[in-house]
């Protein structure tokens, strides 16, 4: 069986998506979903386009109102060193490593 990811590969993956895409494609108020949402197949961290019909059951940031682009960057980061993000993709997945 294969284990999950570390946190720390985890984030770091997550950092690189969000880089290449933008912090806004990740994040989306409460009740709606970003232009991204994030799975992981294997040992690599992937974002599913809106048009994946996966899309809606990724990972994502629930943000507040709409902040500036600093304080949403600054959100992220502390979503992803919180463990928050991490800790949903693992809830997400517990079945897929332990069941």
């Amino acid at each position: 069986m294969k284990a999950p990811l570390e946190k720390d590969d985890f984030n770091r993956q997550v950092r690189a998506l969000i880089a290449k895409h933008g912090p806004e494609a990740f994040a989306a108020p409460p009740g709606q979903y970003p232009q991204y949402t994030l799975f992981v197949e294997g040992d690599r961290v992937i974002a599913e386009g809106a048009d994946s019909p996966k899309h809606r059951y990724g990972v994502f940031f629930e943000r507040p109102a709409r902040p500036t682009d600093e304080a949403l960057a600054a959100a992220l980061d502390e979503w992803l060193e919180s463990g928050e993000a991490f800790d949903r993709y693992m809830s997400m997945n517990v079945c897929r490593y332990n069941c």
